[in-house]
């Protein structure tokens, strides 16, 4: 009887680990948001990982709060092309995101790497079009599924779950550059008053 309880669990094992070889590894999880300040505004924060680290939600929360002793490490160029942060800690891991197009006013590509605690690689696409009140932002993300992602998967709407980080992380963006907006139409109307 034994016998055939381990014969029945290990029939069920292959078939589950058939199921999840064959399950497709590329995924895509497309938002967008429209945001009301311009799209160089938008742009500039996008384009300097020094503001984006501070719009980027993973995990469900905002990125910088996950570990208060993060490391992070800021390395190439002050914005655009070439710039990169690395992070490292023990409640984050350990990772590397990388400017790797910058189109001004129009679109930031950017790679992202995680090493620890298991390594996966995926890219971002920020897009921006112009609107008559600001702009629209599409926040995109690509990449494939490791063979325990893509069982994970079979549990777990990846479209959705990914997907939720892509909308608070716009919600972030969108509080962020509508704030210097509104900052840059104080500071003019300041100016002009003095004048």
């Amino acid at each position: 009887m034994l016998w055939k309880i381990l014969i029945g669990v290990a029939g069920v094992l292959v078939l589950f680990l058939a199921v999840v070889a064959t399950r497709p590894s590329a995924y895509h999880v497309e938002r967008k948001l429209e945001i009301a300040a311009p799209a160089d505004l938008v742009f500039g924060v996008l384009n300097d990982l020094h503001q984006f680290a501070g719009v980027l939600v993973l995990f469900g929360s905002p990125w910088e709060k996950h570990d208060p002793n993060m490391h992070k490490t800021f390395e190439g160029p002050a914005a655009g092309v070439g710039q990169s942060y690395a992070w490292s800690g023990k409640g984050v891991g350990k990772g590397k995101m990388t400017i790797e197009e910058s189109v001004s006013g129009q679109k930031v590509g950017l790679k992202l790497e995680f090493v620890e605690p298991m390594e996966s690689t995926a890219t971002f696409a920020l897009t921006l079009a112009g609107t008559p009140t600001g702009s629209l932002v599409t926040w995109s993300m690509d990449g494939n599924h490791n063979f325990i992602g893509k069982a994970f998967g079979m549990f777990v709407d990846m479209d959705n779950m990914l997907g939720t980080d892509i909308e608070k992380g716009l919600v972030q963006l969108k509080t962020v550059a509508e704030g210097k907006q509104v900052a840059i139409a104080y500071h003019l109307a300041a100016t002009r008053r003095e004048q």
